[in-house]
Order: structure tokens, then sequence, then C-alpha cells
């Protein structure tokens, strides 16, 4: 058992420089600070139950659920709460596809379900993506087969529309996972079309579109409660308290300034329409994006040399080292001025052709 383990490979994250005056585009997280008037709460709540550190966080996270529930408008026992998308990707994987049915995926997804499958030893099989990256949907709709399918899809950013995902679950008997992490940056979400299918499980975060990265709190949502519970009865056994009572204040907050959130997300996607316009300049071609990321190539320079020569200049980007999309660069949507300084480098690095 040692010696497999060694052979697994641990999901690779994207570089974590510690320097302040680095700029990240590597790992998609929300280049804006949270709302002021969140933090504020935060502290306030934080002064008047820091008594209740000494005790264990509430084990169901009901604070979560209540604003959750709220929000959505779904009902509290259809929500799974975990410490951030990826505990609650690792439950349904251990839950559900731990089993004799075979696992579908596609062949360009979040690389972390490939750790889930290898640390599990689960069965699967890859779909293979169409030549434009879309998703083989007519492979899908008759699987009896479990399938996950990341939607948006990191890291291309392409979107499979919540009407072709209410048909496929409902020729499809087995369960469908929904991975919605970036779902937040179209609005386009399957929770509010779910009404009477039960075979779907839908994950989001409050990480990327609400800033709160740090705080690790992930959801899922399914119409069965049957789901839920099976999901509660495998974290009870690995972890009771999986999201700390300093996490929990912070999300029973988060929904006080819906303003913030949408003023935040305009100024993103603003962002990314700027940055696919003067890449395009630069002869760039970039994917739609669905999400905070951009996914781009051009196929007159050298991408490894451009990723080494940002790096240098203290900028990071990401490529994946996997078949098809080896020359993209996968780019996170940051401030605008950042942006610029980037442009303006790889400007600098087509012209001198380092």
């Amino acid at each position: 058992m040692i010696k497999e383990l060694f052979k697994i490979k641990p999901y690779k994250k994207g570089k974590q420089p510690l320097i302040n005056k680095n700029i990240k585009f590597n790992t998609n997280e929300n280049p804006y600070h949270p709302d002021i008037k969140l933090i504020k709460n935060i502290i306030k709540e934080i002064k008047f139950l820091g008594n209740n550190l000494k005790f264990y966080p509430e084990d169901s996270s009901e604070l979560i659920k209540f604003q959750i529930s709220k929000y959505y408008n779904i009902e509290k026992n259809k929500i799974f709460i975990g410490n951030g998308s990826d505990d609650v990707l690792a439950n349904i994987f251990l839950t559900f596809f731990k089993s004799k049915k075979i696992l579908y995926l596609m062949d360009i997804t979040y690389s972390f379900y490939e750790s889930f499958i290898k640390l599990y030893k689960i069965n699967y099989k890859i779909i293979k993506l169409n030549k434009n990256f879309s998703t083989n949907l007519k492979f899908i709709k008759n699987n009896k087969n479990n399938i996950i399918i990341n939607n948006p899809n990191a890291p291309t950013g392409k979107l499979i529309k919540y009407i072709k995902l209410k048909i496929i679950s409902k020729k499809n008997k087995s369960l469908i996972v929904v991975d919605e992490t970036y779902i937040d940056f179209n609005n386009l979400s399957l929770i509010k079309y779910l009404n009477g299918i039960k075979n779907i499980i839908i994950n989001q975060t409050f990480s990327k579109s609400r800033a709160l990265a740090g705080v690790r709190v992930g959801f899922a949502f399914s119409n069965s409660y049957k789901l839920i519970k099976r999901m509660n009865i495998s974290k009870n056994c690995l972890n009771s308290y999986p999201v700390n009572t300093l996490s929990q204040i912070s999300i029973k907050n988060v929904f006080i300034n819906n303003n913030y959130f949408k003023k935040v997300r305009k100024k993103i996607i603003n962002n990314k329409n700027y940055l696919i316009k003067k890449l395009k300049s630069l002869n760039f071609i970039t994917i739609k994006s669905y999400t905070n990321f951009i996914f781009t190539t051009n196929k007159k320079i050298n991408i490894n040399k451009l990723i080494k020569f940002l790096n240098n200049k203290n900028i990071f980007i990401r490529k994946f080292e996997i078949p098809k999309i080896e020359n993209y660069l996968r780019i996170t949507i940051g401030k605008r001025l950042d942006s610029i300084l980037m442009i303006k480098l790889i400007d600098k690095f087509i012209i001198k052709k380092f």
C-alpha cells in the first residue's frame, strides 16, 4: 500500500510565491478584497464569540446551511458543507464513485479528479472532448455509469448550458456530479432547474467569486436527501468537524451585501474582455470563457519561454503538460493595471523574440 501511495501523483497547485510584489495570474483567486462590511461583521462576531473558540465548531455547519438555503431557496437538508470544494469533491468520490460502476470524466478537466481516482482506486474511463474543446454530449446522454462534469470546464472555460444538462440527467439513470466552481461568473447555475431531478449533485465554492479562498468553505446540493445523508455519513467517518468556527462565522455574513459581489463580478468580466482584446492584437487565440480566467494560445511564440520570461518579472501564469493543451496558457483575470503590465511585457517578449 505504501509503495502504491508513492506512485500517486498529488494534485499540482499553481505556484504560491510569497513575495508581495508578485502578480498572480495562476491560481484563479479573486483579485479584489472581500466586502469591507463582511470583514467588519466577522470581526464583531469574533469579539462576541471569541470565548467559543475553546469548543469544537458546530459539526453540521447549520449557520452556513441556513444562509445558503435562504439565498438559493433550497431546503437545508439538501445541502452538504465541506472544508472548501476540494473537500466536498473528495467526499463525493469516496462515497459514490468507489463502486462497481465506471466513472466517466473528460480528458481535459480539473486535474484534482485524477488524484482522487488514484487514491481511492476508482474504475474510470475518459471521454475525449471535441476538437473545439466542447463536450461530447451524445456519449453522455445514454451512459449508464457515473459522470463528473466540470462546468464551466477548467482549464478551457467552456460551458454546457443548463438546459442540455437537464435533458442529459433525465436520460441518465446513474449519478451525475456537476462541479460548478466558476458558475458565479456567468450566472447559469443548474441549481434552480433541478426540480424533480434526483440523480445530480452540484458542487460550488465561496473561494472564487466571493473572494474567500482563505476561509475554505464549499458546498454541495442535491434534490435527493438520501445522497446528502450518505455524504454526511462519510464525512463523520473521516472528520466530524471539517469547517472551523471562524469560517462558519465568515460565511454566515457572506450574503449581506450582494451589490458588492455583483460589482466585483462585473469588474472581473470587463477586465476579462479587455485582456482578450489586447491578447488578440498580439495574435493570441482565446477560447470563449465563462469563468474568471481565460485559456489562450499563440502558435508563433514559445509558450515555455514566455512563462519563464514573465516569472522573472514576478508575474505568474499557468500551463498544463497535458496532450492537446500543452501550448495553451491559463491566465486568471486580475486587476486592470496588473493586466496592462502583463500585456506590455508580453509585447516586449514578442518584439525582442526572447
